[in-house]
């Protein structure tokens, strides 16, 4: 038996070996959540070396043992015999065990190796690297060849690389499915505190917090990097970085309306006008949400009346009435246009706006619920398109704030048309 160790980045792969890393991630990024995550990762990872035979244990953190959860070539007597095995027993437990890349090269002749099914199936070489995370081992991931010395270095490299990227995918998913339930958990939490006003609030408001921190952490970091400080990077990295940093803007912008919404729903919240224009507003919203309208093939249109003086308002919390308004109206929206048109009323002194997209509509049932906190948190199209249910709250209590209002006219399966309009001045409120 041969104990190969490794540290850092594999060096002597190649290009070939690089393609079959970015290969494994594209597809393991695609199946993480799928119950067929382990077969598909073993299926690419035999595909990659040209080999029959292969399995994937995984670490229960419950019973300490090794798990098998897929397996491609061993006799059906092996995963009936061994389908949990301890930590230091058989192959598998001693890669957990040395934490890197274990070779048999002769099992015919070692006897260190307890395959006796496979000498049977006339197997000579076997490889197990383990599966790494930031958390450690998660699991092992083996090979074997009938070639006497079948695996060389530049195999033992690939597939312990191979293992990192498949550990991390694991503990991933591990941390999603952990996510999902803690999200259910304070759903439901908040829910049965719908009805005991202050308490909700000031628990929205705590956690918006804890959260808000964190999260900008996040982003402050992801341009850093993009920016080069740590060195240059390729095009794949740079497009991760780029939906770490569209997710996390998105998750920013989520805390800082339920933060928002606690604020208002509590009262004295200040207003702060200052001189701007509708313009501005556009160029800010086209920056934030222009790719995600791109991404979806989305037509977005700006109509804004010439005859629209200088706004004197509070900048700020108008461009979060655009922001979640134009935010809804892409996400719900699968192919078409948003229409964002904004006209001048100088009787009345108010900005008449509507924002109309061709998306999958409302029923008139829900006009009057659709501004209620939470309203979308069981609903089927929360867990199919995401979201709080708090921005038409935070937009609504916004228009209330500076003076204006909102009402909604929709079609099921057509689209909606949300017409808001405010006062083009208003006054200081501290």
């Amino acid at each position: 038996m041969a104990v190969a160790k490794l540290s850092g980045v594999p060096n002597g792969i190649g290009l070939t070996g690089y393609s079959a890393l970015s290969a494994l991630a594209d597809l393991l990024t695609i199946a993480q959540n799928s119950a067929r995550i382990y077969d598909s990762a073993l299926d690419k990872v035999l595909e990659v070396l040209n080999l029959r035979y292969g399995n994937i244990r995984v670490l229960d953190p419950a019973t300490g043992q090794l798990e098998l959860l897929s397996h491609r070539g061993f006799p059906d007597e092996y995963a009936e015999k061994y389908r949990s095995i301890k930590i230091g027993e058989r192959s598998s437990g001693k890669i957990v065990r040395t934490r890197g890349p274990v070779l048999w090269d002769n099992i015919q002749t070692d006897s260190s190796c307890a395959y006796l099914s496979l000498r049977k199936e006339g197997i000579n070489s076997l490889l197990g690297v383990p599966l790494l995370a930031r958390e450690g081992v998660v699991g092992t991931l083996a090979v074997a060849s009938p070639e006497r010395g079948g695996f060389g270095e530049q195999e033992i490299q690939l597939l312990a690389a191979m293992g990192r990227v498949i550990g991390i995918t694991i503990e991933n998913a591990r941390l999603f499915t952990a996510l999902k339930n803690n999200v259910d958990d304070l759903t439901k939490l908040t829910l049965r505190l719908e009805e005991s006003g202050g308490i909700k609030e000031r628990l929205l408001s705590v956690i918006s917090h804890e959260l808000r921190t964190p999260v900008t952490v996040i982003l402050g970091n992801v341009e850093i990097l993009m920016d080069g400080i740590f060195g240059e990077m390729n095009e794949k990295q740079r497009d991760s970085l780029q939906t770490v940093r569209r997710s996390g803007a998105g998750l920013l912008f989520q805390v800082e309306n339920a933060i928002e919404v606690s604020q208002l729903e509590a009262g004295g919240v200040a207003v702060h006008p200052d001189p701007f224009t509708v313009d501005h507003i556009r160029d800010v919203i086209t920056d934030t949400v222009g790719d995600e309208a791109t991404h979806k093939k989305l037509e977005l249109h700006w109509e804004i009346d010439s005859k629209l003086p200088p706004l004197f308002s509070d900048q700020g919390k108008l461009t979060k009435v655009f922001r979640n308004l134009i935010d809804n109206a892409i996400k719900f929206t699968e192919k078409g246009s948003v229409n964002v048109r904004v006209r001048y009323s100088p009787e009345r002194r108010i900005a008449q706006c509507e924002i109309e997209d061709t998306g999958i509509g409302i029923s008139a049932d829900r006009y009057n619920v659709i501004f209620d906190p939470f309203h979308q948190i069981d609903s089927s199209h929360t867990r199919l398109y995401g979201g709080m249910g708090l921005g038409l709250r935070n937009v609504k209590k916004i228009l209330e704030l500076l003076g204006g209002g909102i009402e909604v006219d929709s079609v099921e399966g057509k689209g909606s048309i949300f017409k808001f309009w405010f006062p083009v001045e208003c006054k200081r409120r501290e």
